[in-house]
Order: structure tokens, then sequence, then C-alpha cells
């Protein structure tokens, strides 16, 4: 293990991004007692200390300025639970796992300015340990994200090696993986003294580093002003969670069952056999070979029978509508409706997803255990899943606020298209104003047929969409496609110009700047593979619309959350879905919400199209009503 040039074999491995296995060879000096992923910890450092006094422990941090803090931790999400905290001010490096000195630390550290790696995670890890909310002056998992160009969940041990020469002992060479993994509880106190201390160490050096980086990239007023404050946000979300209609969900279980059975018994009449809808080459084999349908895409072990291959292949065979149908019921009813009582938590009686931060290359956030982004917004289904999302307080309602259109509108704003524009500032609805102008016929004239194409269009345009795909969504030829899309950018040339000069940047730079500042780094825009870069070409085009939409609601649930705290009213924010923000309101401050809620949303960045949030009211998410439409 220890006769390679290790720091050759890091900047090789780090180049071909084998990250998983660069943790598989430690630093020369530290030799494995076996060849799994255990090892002999290195010496304890000067500086180190385990402190075991309360009264030590917070006086360690006594007139501190800077304080790092890592928690070690086991378990995930609200089962979380605090082994250990390494922290360091510069003067002191110290490590506490006595639950009365984690209790003064995390007391001491109440309402001060501390910087951590993922605020978030360790603003949830520290409230379980009692005492205020933290002020959270630094972020290394933030920061990372930021000047990463569209990286996902950064490593401090990379940040560690990159910005420091120093290489940290990782989560898997400690704990080891698979089978032979220990947990963080079993571990001895002198190693995770030096695994959480050292790190505690390490975000303190790298936040100096870091907020230069940051400076220099442009990234700065996104760090402070936007995603930092937003951790604290997050985390007041997912402590809040959201009440959840559980005895509702399981009559839907059963209504849902009984429907899954119904199709595949009318599969079964329609094959004339019956088969494992779920497994592909079962599938396969009675499509391709017993009913002869053409064959799509090949896959190393027979015929594909992805959504894409079979929407193709729906108006061939009644079966396959089914299919899909049932694949669609099937995946709904597992991840939501079988789902979520599962995680209703036994504490607190309500869902508590988890926001991801940094887990999208364009800023959007993400969301897991359960996945909100997924929830169909416009179909029968997905409205009977949001209603078992409702008020779990006593006279108490949901509101929903929603940007309308946002994307088009930073679309219209960015290019200065004047049609576009103008379009907005008269009020008209986009879509039937693109298919009047397009087909050149007044807005009273405007069929249903024509303002679906001209919609598909309109969000096509902003996704790169091109004529084959916009024929394969809406079913027309190839032809009548490309004669709209001739159409449609003569009406909007400026908007095409701007995309053109994307698309162009883009490829001279390898990268695309959002006008927050955010940036996305897109390496296969110089690809030779045409596939490739089309689908690069179509990220480009599509990220300053899409990224700019993720900072204009962020910056508004900051702003909202802010004011909600300073006022100290009992409504919360509890989920961000899209374009749109959830609230627990209690009927009494309604009106407050219907006032403050639009008011700080379409605030929250100045486009020249206006900005429109549309808020609504009712016992759950699905049966609102309209409360209020303000443009701004």
């Amino acid at each position: 293990w220890t006769r390679y040039d290790y720091d050759k074999a890091r900047r090789v491995f780090d180049h071909l991004e084998f990250r998983q296995l660069l943790t598989r060879f430690p630093p020369p000096d530290q030799v494995p007692v076996q060849p799994s992923l255990t090892f002999e910890p290195a010496p304890q450092a000067a500086g180190l200390r385990i402190v075991e006094d309360p009264t030590e422990a917070a006086s360690l941090l006594d007139g501190a300025g800077d304080v790092a803090v890592f928690t070690f931790t086991e378990g995930t999400g609200r089962a979380t639970r605090i082994c250990g905290l390494g922290v360091s001010t510069g003067a002191n490096t110290f490590y506490v796992a006595r639950p009365e000195a984690m209790d003064a630390v995390a007391a001491t550290l109440s309402g001060r300015p501390i910087s951590g790696h993922d605020a978030k995670e360790t603003e949830l890890a520290l409230r379980s340990l009692g005492g205020g909310k933290r002020d959270w002056a630094f972020s290394t998992f933030l920061a990372a994200y930021l000047l990463g160009a569209g990286s996902r969940d950064p490593r401090l041990e990379d940040l560690a090696r990159e910005f420091l020469s120093v290489e940290l002992v990782s989560t898997e060479q400690l704990l080891g993986t698979g089978r032979a993994a220990r947990k963080p509880s079993a571990i001895a106190e002198n190693e995770a003294a030096e695994f959480a201390a050292r790190r505690a160490e390490s975000i303190l050096n790298l936040r100096p580093r870091l907020e230069a980086e940051m400076r220099n990239l442009g990234v700065d007023y996104l760090f402070h002003e936007i995603e930092l404050p937003l951790a604290g946000v997050l985390a007041d979300m997912e402590s809040e969670g959201v009440a959840i209609d559980v005895p509702y969900l399981k009559q839907m279980q059963d209504e849902l069952g009984a429907q899954l059975a119904a199709i595949e018994k009318e599969v079964e009449d329609v094959a004339g056999q019956k088969f494992n809808l779920n497994a592909p080459q079962q599938l396969a084999k009675v499509l391709f070979e017993d009913l002869r349908l053409p064959v799509g895409k090949r896959t190393k072990t027979g015929y594909s029978t992805d959504a894409d291959t079979l929407e193709t292949l729906r108006e061939k065979h009644p079966i396959v509508g089914l299919i899909l149908e049932h694949r669609q019921l099937s995946k709904l009813k597992s991840t939501y409706v079988d789902a979520l009582p599962q995680l209703v938590d036994p504490m607190s009686g309500r869902v508590h997803t988890s926001f991801g931060q940094a887990s999208t290359a364009t800023g959007r956030l993400s969301s897991s255990n359960p996945n909100l982004m997924n929830i169909p917004i416009r179909t029968e289904l997905g409205q009977r899943i949001r209603r078992a999302f409702k008020a779990g307080r006593p006279d108490h309602v949901m509101v929903s606020a929603d940007y309308s259109q946002i994307e088009l509108r930073i679309a219209a704003h960015l290019s200065g298209d004047p049609k576009l524009l103008g379009a907005f500032a008269a009020g008209q609805d986009i879509h039937t104003a693109t298919a009047a102008a397009v087909f050149k016929i007044s807005l009273e004239e405007v069929t249903p047929d024509q303002r679906r194409l001209a919609k598909v269009a309109n969000f096509g345009s902003i996704y790169g969409q091109g004529e084959y795909g916009l024929s394969q969504q809406l079913g027309i030829t190839g032809d009548v496609a490309r004669e709209f899309l001739g159409q449609y950018w003569s009406t909007y040339a400026r908007l095409r110009e701007y995309l053109d000069d994307i698309r162009r940047k883009a490829r001279e730079e390898g990268l695309v700047v959002s006008a927050t500042g955010r940036r996305r780094a897109i390496p296969d825009l110089r690809s030779p593979n045409f596939q490739l870069r089309g689908a690069a070409e179509r990220m480009a085009i599509n990220f300053p619309m899409q990224s700019l939409a993720a900072d204009i609601i962020k910056i508004a649930m900051v702003r909202l959350h802010r004011e909600i705290d300073a006022d100290e009213i009992e409504g919360r924010m509890l989920l961000q879905v899209h374009d749109e923000l959830l609230f627990e309101v209690p009927r009494s401050e309604l009106d407050q919400f219907a006032e403050k809620v639009p008011r700080i949303m379409t605030g929250a960045y100045e486009l020249e199209t206006g900005i429109e949030v549309e808020t609504k009211v009712g016992p759950n998410w699905a049966d609102m009503k309209k409360l209020a439409v303000v443009r701004a």
C-alpha cells in the first residue's frame, strides 16, 4: 500500500473523477490494518484536545472570533444523532463527545456567527442538542457548490486537498463500506476526535481562501444574500414538516391497487396471455415478437421498452397505452401513496422532506424522502396525491403561492424581445398572443389547438426544442413543425438572436453565467459527438432562465422567512416545489399572508415583464380556491 507515488495517483484519480476509488488509497503515512477501508489512526497532532468538562468546553469559546464546527453524526434525517463535535477557533481545536459538554458548546454557540461544511445539516444536528438557532457566517459546502460551476454535493476532503494541501480522512476510510462498515458510535474516541476536529480546523482555514475565490468569480452575492441565509430557512422548513392524511392514502392504496389489477387483466385479454408487465424481457417478447410491433432501440439484453420507445408505439396498438398507464399508476402508488404513510414521523405526526441545496446544476432545489418535485401537477392522479397534504393544526389552512410563467417572463426580460414584452405588458395570455402573431389572426380567432401548439413552442424555445421535439410532443408531421417554427422565430426574432448568442458564448467559454452570477460548466459543448453536443446546447440555452427562476424564488423565501419571524406570527412556510411555495396559516392570519406573500414574491427581482403571483387557499394542497392574483 505504501510503495506508490500518492500525489501522482491522487492527481490521476482526481482528473478521472474516480473519487470513490481514491478513498481506498490512504496517504503513505497511514498503513491499513487489513486490505479493507479500516486504518490505523494518525497520531494526534499538537493542539488537538478531547474536552469532557462542560465548563471548560464553553470557556474555550469565550472571546473567540471565528468558530468552525463539524458534527460527527449517526443516522439520517430526523433520526440523526450527534456522536461528537469537532470545534476549532484557530487558537483551540478540540473535540467533545460527552452529552453535557456538547450541550454546553451548542448553548454557547446559539446566536453566534459560526462556520461549518453543510450549514443546513449541521444546524439541524445542533438543534437536537437544544439551545437557539445559529447565525451562519460561512459554509464550505455552499461556497464550493457555487465555485464548482454546477458540480454537486462537494466533499470537504476534496476542498482541503485542493485549497489547503491537507489530506483529511474520508468517511469511507474511517467507517469502511459495505458489510464491514462500522457505525460512528462504534468508533474509538481518539479516531473520532481526529476525524471531526481536523475537519473543523479545515473548515476554519478554508474560509478565507474560498471567500477570496468567490469574490474573484463574482459569486459572493449569491453566497451571502441567497444561499447562506437560505440554509437556515430550509432547516426551519424541514423541522416544521407537513401533515399527511393517512386514512385518505390508505383508501387510495386500495383504489389504485384495484385499478392496477383491472389494467393487468385488460392487458392479459388484449395480449392473449398472462405475463409480468414489470419484466422488460417478457414485455419485449409480447410487443415485438408476439404482436410484431416495430422495434425501436436495442439494449444489452434485448429490445428497449422504455417510456420513449413505448410513446412512439402508442398509436400502433391499444396495449401500449394500457402499459404506459399501468407504469404511471404503479410508480406514483409506490413512490407516494404507499410511501408517504411510512414517512410520517412518530413524534411530530408529520412528513419531513429533505431539501437538497447543492444537488442541481441550475440552482433549483431538490427534495427527497419524499421527492415532492415528481408529483404531477396537472393530472387527476397528481391532484389526488396533493390532496393528502393538509393543514395539520386546528383552525389552520393551506396557502399556495405560485409564480406564473416565470421562465417565459425571464426569457422576455433577458432577450428584450419587443413582441414578447408587449404581450406581457398588455396582460395578454402569452400563448394566445403567440398563436395570434404566428398565424396572423386576432386573439379572438385563436383556436384551442392553435394555442396548444403555441404553448408547446413557447416552452420548447427556452429548452432548445427543435422541429423533431415539437413534432413528437404534438403528434404532428415534421413539415408542419418546421413551417410553424419558421413563423415562430420570424415573430420572435430578438429571442432567437439572444438564444443563439447564449449558444455561441457557451461554446467559446465552456460555461454559462446567469444574471445573478451563477455559473454552469458544460464541457460537452465541444464534444465531437453531435448528440452530446446537442444536449449540451439545450442545457446552455435553458440555464439563464432556469437559474434566474431558481434564484428569484430563493430570494423570496429568504425575505418571507425574515418578515414572518420579525412579525412573530404563527404561519409557516412548509414546502417549495418548482415555482410554488406552500404555507400553513392560522385563519386569523389569512389577511396578513394574502398581502405579505404576493408583495414579497413579486418584489424579489425586477423584471421588465413584471412578475405575477397567484395565491390560493384551502384545507389541503389540492382543494384550493383563488385568494388573489397580484402583478408587480
